[in-house]
C-alpha cells in the first residue's frame, strides 16, 4: 500500500475508535437513568413481547421510493433523498397508518412497565439487501423504544442485536463487575423488542445479498425487511421534557 493509502486507513481506524469510545462512554453514563417497575426490564434493559400487534394491520407493500419521508399530515410530506442512518433504505416518519397503533402500544407498555409514558416520535423503515444498522445508542427521545417486525421476504433469519446491562462495582460505575451479554433476537411479524433506547446499544448485521436472477423471466427480486420503531419517554422521568 502507498503512504497515502496507509494514512487514509489510519484515519478510518481512528474514527472507528472514537465512535467506539463515544458509545462506551454514553452507555456507562446513561445506564440506570431510566427506571421502570418491571423486573426483567431492570435486569436486562430489554424485553421481547410475542404478538404485540396484528401484522396484517401493520402491513404496507414495499414502496418504490428510497430515502426519508417525513409526514406533516395525511397528505403533506417532505422527501429527503437519503436516509442518514441507513443509506439506501426507506424510512417514513409519522406515517398516518401507524398513528393509532402508536397510542395503542403506549397503553400496553404502561401496563407492562407500570410507568406512564409520553409520546415523542415514530417511524417505519424498509431495509434492503446488503444494508446494516451500525452499533449505536439512541438519542434521549428514545428513552423507551419498541421495535416491531412488520414483514419481510427473507430466506434466512435476520436478527436484531442488543447488549444487555452491565453490572458495576459501585454507584458511580467506576468499573464493570459483570459485563452484559450481546443477544441475537429474532422477531416474527407482530413481535416486538422493547428496550431502554438511550441505555442499550443495538445493531443489525449486514443483510445478505440479492436473490439470484430468475433467468426465464429476466427478473431480479430484492430482499427486504420492514419494521416499525415507536419511541416514548417516561412522563415523570429524566427526559419528560421531550414528551
Amino acid at each position: 500500500m502507498t503512504k497515502q493509502t496507509d494514512a487514509i486507513m489510519d484515519q478510518v481506524l481512528q474514527l472507528e475508535n472514537n465512535e467506539l469510545q463515544a458509545l462506551l462512554t454514553g452507555e456507562r453514563f446513561n445506564t440506570g437513568t431510566t427506571r421502570t417497575n418491571n423486573d426483567e426490564m431492570e435486569k436486562d434493559g430489554c424485553i421481547v413481547i410475542k404478538n404485540l400487534c396484528d401484522p396484517e394491520e401493520l402491513y404496507y407493500p414495499v414502496p418504490l421510493e428510497r430515502g426519508q419521508i417525513v409526514y406533516r399530515d395525511a397528505s403533506r410530506f417532505e422527501h429527503i433523498e437519503q436516509d442518514p442512518q441507513v443509506p439506501g433504505s426507506l424510512s417514513r416518519h409519522n406515517h398516518p397508518q401507524y398513528r393509532s397503533i402508536y397510542n395503542k402500544v403506549r397503553k400496553k407498555l404502561e401496563d407492562l412497565l407500570e410507568r406512564r409514558l409520553s409520546r415523542t416520535f415514530y417511524y417505519d423503515r424498509y431495509y434492503f439487501s446488503g444494508q446494516e444498522l451500525k452499533k449505536h445508542l439512541n438519542s434521549e427521545q428514545h428513552e423507551i423504544t419498541v421495535t416491531i417486525h412488520i414483514s419481510n421476504n427473507l430466506k434466512e433469519e435476520w436478527p436484531v442485536w442488543i447488549k444487555t446491562s452491565d453490572t458495576y462495582t459501585d454507584k458511580v460505575k467506576s468499573a464493570i463487575l459483570v459485563p452484559g451479554d450481546e443477544r441475537s433476537i429474532v422477531l416474527e411479524p407482530g413481535d416486538a423488542l422493547v428496550y431502554k433506547g438511550c441505555e442499550r446499544p443495538c445493531w443489525r448485521d449486514k443483510m445478505h445479498s440479492k436473490q439470484s436472477k430468475i433467468w426465464w423471466f429476466g427478473d431480479e427480486k430484492e430482499y427486504y425487511y420492514h419494521e416499525l420503531c415507536l419511541n416514548y419517554v417516561l412522563s415523570d422521568g429524566n427526559r419528560s421534557y421531550f414528551g
